[in-house]
């Protein structure tokens, strides 16, 4: 396909960001090319990492290199498929007592930082609880993509690699 136009480029970009809000990124089945005209021909791009999150100069913003972006505002509820909120809002309220500084009056599915008290509550009980909920088909990200979204909305680590490791531990676990 040929672009000739600015209007064209203008579709492709509304292209590419339909894409990245369905999912589809670093890491997915999918391969764009897009050159110029005039562009020189390059074979083969064996790595290109694009990396920035809040400690880059992006407020807000926390995008690690699987493509995933949550704002400080995502709830959790926004990595959950719609008919299984109501089992997501059951496992957070059960979370709630062992939560610091908890507002009650915040729905359940509105909330978006979970501060565990660590002295009362087992960070495993909080990932058994999720790939319960994972094992359902109630996610509708990926486990990689859960694991970034705890360690910037969570205290229960505040690596993604760790957390991600642990989800693929008890996952692979669980019976």
């Amino acid at each position: 396909m040929e672009f000739s136009n600015e209007e064209d480029h203008e579709q492709l970009g509304c292209l590419l960001e339909k894409l990245h809000q369905a999912g589809y990124g670093p890491g997915g089945n999918m391969t764009i090319v897009y050159v110029a005209k005039g562009a020189q021909h390059v074979g083969y791009i064996q790595t290109q990492n694009v990396y920035a999150d809040k400690r880059q100069g992006a407020p807000g913003i926390n995008m690690r290199n699987d493509g995933s972006v949550f704002g400080e505002d995502t709830p959790l509820s926004a990595l959950f498929r719609e008919n299984h909120h109501e089992e997501l809002r059951q496992v957070i309220g059960e979370w709630r007592p062992y939560l610091l500084g908890d507002d009650a009056s915040v729905d359940a599915l509105a909330m978006t930082r979970f501060e565990f008290d660590k002295k009362r509550i087992y960070s495993n009980r909080v990932y058994y609880d999720l790939l319960d909920l994972e094992g359902t088909g109630a996610l509708k990200v990926s486990l990689s993509q859960l694991s970034n979204y705890l360690a910037s909305h969570t205290n229960l680590s505040s690596s993604y690699a760790t957390l991600y490791r642990q989800l693929k531990k008890y996952r692979q676990e669980r019976p």
